[in-house]
């Protein structure tokens, strides 16, 4: 499928491939999303508007990390978007590549995308045709803004549970509680690779923005914008990695704690009737020469004996804050 929108410097039109075919004003701007559309046709389009070979390569390649490359016309860009199918901080992503030109800007996906599909909705057509009036790097970056928006709000929405985590830290134990965290640790790793990839991508955006376009304050501005927006989601998700990882590391030395706590009552419960079994094991013997079995009161010896051992034990084990 092939969308166009053409903004002739007054009015906005939305359409289908034809609108390529026509002459663009000097202060025209055309956008054309193709999505699931077939590559020839993909092709003929990449073709017209003199887009490098290699990076229309990267944009097909079902999975690519984000990048950008700048030539004497145009720039690439390639961005994951959240998809939005996602329970909790389990998601998927969806590669969308940018062409951005003079007076064009080329979108392409293989699925729908949440950031193009909210732009394009009839409550944002006015707001549309005035960011293309501004150009297209402005219109790349209010689409991208986007995408950050839908990861910041993934991870705020996140936060108190992070936070729950936190405070019941002390009182829940169990595997569950573990299992939980390594789950949320394995997607914020996921989550902060991601926006390595996309806080450099924008930084490198912006740097070649200020070299050879500083006259364009309005793109330079807008690319700003975005860029602090991946930066501080890139810090933030780092934030909540390193919190997650804590968390973890916690989790696991109170464990380790109660189980020392419980190896340290049975080690003083065993140090206490090795002794008794001792004595237990050698009167028990069945020999005829122990003297201290035929004495009318060697029952009575021998118990005390032990008692006077196990209360002994027990008095220094206290005294040594092992009980």
């Amino acid at each position: 499928m092939i969308n166009v929108y053409l903004y002739d410097g007054s009015t906005y039109t939305r359409g289908g491939a034809e609108l390529i075919q026509l002459p663009l004003a000097d202060n025209a701007m055309l956008w054309i999303d193709i999505e699931q559309e077939s590559a020839e046709a993909e092709q003929r389009i990449f073709d017209q508007f003199g887009c490098h070979p290699l990076t229309i390569q990267d944009a097909r390649r079902l999975r690519h990390p984000p990048k950008t490359e700048h030539f004497s016309d145009q720039s690439f860009v390639l961005v994951r978007e959240l998809d939005t199918e996602h329970q909790g901080l389990a998601f998927d992503t969806l590669q969308v590549a940018s062409f951005i030109g003079s007076n064009f800007l080329i979108t392409r996906h293989d699925n729908p995308s949440p950031a193009i599909t909210s732009w394009l909705a009839s409550t944002k057509l006015s707001a549309l045709s005035a960011l293309m009036a501004r150009g297209p790097m402005v219109l790349f970056a209010s689409i991208t803004n986007s995408m950050g928006l839908a990861y910041l709000d993934l991870l705020l929405d996140f936060e108190p549970a992070l936070s729950e985590y936190e405070d019941t830290l002390l009182s829940t134990q169990g595997d569950s509680v573990l299992r939980d965290l390594i789950g949320c640790k394995t997607w914020l790793r996921k989550l902060k690779r991601l926006h390595s990839y996309h806080d450099r991508v924008y930084s490198e955006l912006l740097t070649h923005l200020k070299q050879e376009h500083g006259e364009e304050r309005d793109a330079i501005h807008s690319a700003t914008d975005v860029y602090e927006k991946f930066e501080r989601l890139n810090s933030l998700s780092a934030l909540y990695y390193d919190l997650a990882g804590d968390l973890i590391d916690g989790h696991i030395s109170l464990t380790s704690h109660n189980l020392n706590e419980t190896m340290r009552i049975l080690t003083v419960v065993t140090a206490i009737f090795v002794p008794l079994g001792f004595l237990a094991g050698l009167y028990g013997m069945n020999f005829d020469n122990i003297p201290e079995l035929h004495h009318p009161n060697g029952y009575f010896f021998l118990v005390g004996f032990m008692v006077i051992i196990a209360t002994s034990l027990v008095a220094i084990f206290k005294r040594n804050k092992w009980l």
